[in-house]
């Protein structure tokens, strides 16, 4: 081992050869250090301008709760938005029904008890938990109604 090589401890892993007297430079780029205070100020505090905009860059990311809380505002944006989409489609639907009716009764009773039986016959689960509510609804109105009579 010579003499250079004992002064200096191998690289790390940024690649910074340090040396016995705590120095160390880049390795491979030809940087000293400058000896002049003013250089070596304006260095340290681009440094830490440096790793101030880091930190803030790493906070931001770690700062979870900030971030789900964007999230859920957006989502809620989004979810207001299908809402109101959803209410305008059902009053074009409504007004347009509605002047169904008017012009062809008949008609629009007998195609819209037609979908009804269908949409019974494809999902029937929703059909009969309905009429189990409208049926335990006509029996406690009927209940309460007949307790106040006497």
């Amino acid at each position: 081992m010579t003499a250079t090589e004992s002064s200096r401890g191998p690289a790390d892993m940024y690649g910074h050869e340090h040396h016995t007297n705590g120095h160390h430079r880049h390795a491979g780029d030809g940087h000293k250090p400058s000896a002049d205070p003013a250089l070596l100020r304006e260095e340290i505090a681009r440094t830490r301008a440096d790793l101030g905009q880091t930190v803030e860059a790493l906070a931001a990311k770690a700062d979870v709760k900030a971030r789900a809380q964007e999230a859920v505002h957006s989502s809620v944006n989004a979810a207001k938005l299908r809402m109101r989409e959803g209410v305008e489609q059902v009053a074009v639907n409504a007004a347009y029904a509605g002047r169904e009716l008017r012009t062809n009764p008949r008609q629009s009773i007998e195609r819209g008890l037609r979908r009804m039986l269908d949409s019974a016959r494809e999902r029937p689960a929703p059909w009969v938990v309905g009429s189990a509510l409208l049926v335990l609804a006509a029996l406690i109105g009927y209940r309460n109604n007949h307790r106040e009579r006497w």
